[in-house]
């Protein structure tokens, strides 16, 4: 292998993590929404496929406090606005609030029809105010929404945009009505020191608002393009208000909110171009396999020590034990096989004596057998 491939073969190894990432980011998300934010689109019946919302600083909405017809301020049958004070209630402007009556004082939520159809639409947004849109989001389809904010002279203007379920929504709007409130500054200054808590601690914040699966607040941006699959019909269980439907409503924010990164008021008309397309799916997991593939990796894990116990276990029974060994095994009867030694020779050397000579005659001597009895002139 030349030092080119290899040099380039360590490159990317080197960079697919990078790639693997850059793919799976939200920026890479947000390209492919804004790919699919292009089709045909025809006009929203009002009420029956979307609700148009607005929460506007003149008007209180909540049912413990508001104001007259006459701009003065009252909580109850207690409290009373002095005419010095210019503050509160903020009065209408028509210059910078261009929202109708019937945007922000209606109680009235229709049943909404599923959202299936693709839709655009124009809000015009008031300074410090909200306009939000109600719709009703099918798990058979993919939404795809698409967001542009600018003000009446086409200049791009940032703001804030959420999306909030029906629970989420009115916590939402709680908050907007409690700091336009001069006689809730305490909660709203408490409510501001627990809007940007970590996540992990999130679900025990009684008070503020967060936005849909935690993940779905875009800040201080004039465009935005998110994608959304729902798993299932969404509904909200409380052990005091037992189960309820959620709609969802997508939020365009221009006031300042207890969030510690969002938008201030830009003091000016705010118009969003809000499409909205829908994508039938072609096919749908079960909820339950999600928690399926939870349990699958949880008991995988406690298995594991379990499996490496029994290898460990059997790693000694089926290895063939050697031919010379001192100790035999406890589970093997043993099998000795002494080693060949080398064997001495029992034959031995005959030594050959040299011949006598011709003059010389062998002495033999006799030797009386071993059983005989010595004679009697022998000792």
């Amino acid at each position: 292998m030349s030092s080119h491939v290899r040099v380039g073969s360590i490159t990317l190894t080197l960079l697919l993590p990078m790639l693997l990432v850059l793919l799976s980011s939200p920026m890479s998300m947000q390209v492919q929404a804004a790919d699919s934010c292009a089709g045909d689109t025809s006009p929203i019946r009002w009420n029956e496929t979307a609700q148009h919302l607005s929460l506007v600083p003149f008007h209180n909405g909540m049912w413990w406090g508001g104001w007259d017809d006459d701009g003065m301020y009252y909580e109850g049958d207690d409290m009373e606005r002095s005419d010095s004070d210019t503050s509160f209630p903020p009065t209408y402007d028509a210059e910078l609030n261009p929202e109708e009556p019937w945007m922000y004082e209606t109680w009235m939520r229709p049943r909404l029809e599923p959202l299936e159809e693709n839709h655009y639409t124009t809000l015009l947004i008031g300074n410090d105010s909200v306009g939000a849109l109600r719709v009703n989001l099918s798990a058979d389809y993919r939404t795809t929404v698409c967001i542009t904010l600018q003000d009446t002279d086409l200049n791009p203007v940032d703001g804030d945009i959420y999306l909030l379920t029906t629970e989420e929504y009115e916590s939402y709007s709680s908050s907007y009505h409690s700091a336009h409130d001069p006689s809730e500054m305490f909660y709203t200054d408490f409510e501001e020191s627990l809007s940007n808590i970590p996540p992990e601690w999130r679900s025990f914040n009684f008070l503020g608002w967060k936005t849909y699966r935690d993940s779905h607040e875009y800040e201080q941006v004039s465009n935005v393009n998110f994608a959304l699959n729902l798993d299932g019909p969404e509904i909200y269980s409380s052990f005091f208000t037992g189960t309820n439907w959620q709609d969802f409503y997508i939020v365009i924010d221009t006031w300042d909110n207890v969030h510690d990164n969002d938008a201030e008021s830009p003091n000016s008309i705010v118009a969003a171009d809000v499409t909205i397309i829908t994508t039938e799916r072609s096919f749908i997991l079960p909820p339950f396999t999600v928690s399926l593939v939870f349990m699958v990796v949880f008991l995988g894990t406690l298995a594991i020590p379990f499996i490496l116990n029994a290898k460990y276990m059997k790693a000694g029974l089926g290895v063939k034990q050697p031919e010379h060994y001192i100790v035999p095994s406890l589970d093997t009867p043993p099998e000795y096989n002494p080693a060949p030694t080398q064997v001495m020779s029992t034959e031995k050397e005959v030594v050959e004596l040299p011949q006598s000579g011709p003059f010389e005659q062998p002495v033999t001597q006799h030797l009386p057998p071993p059983d005989s009895e010595p004679s009697d002139g022998q000792a």
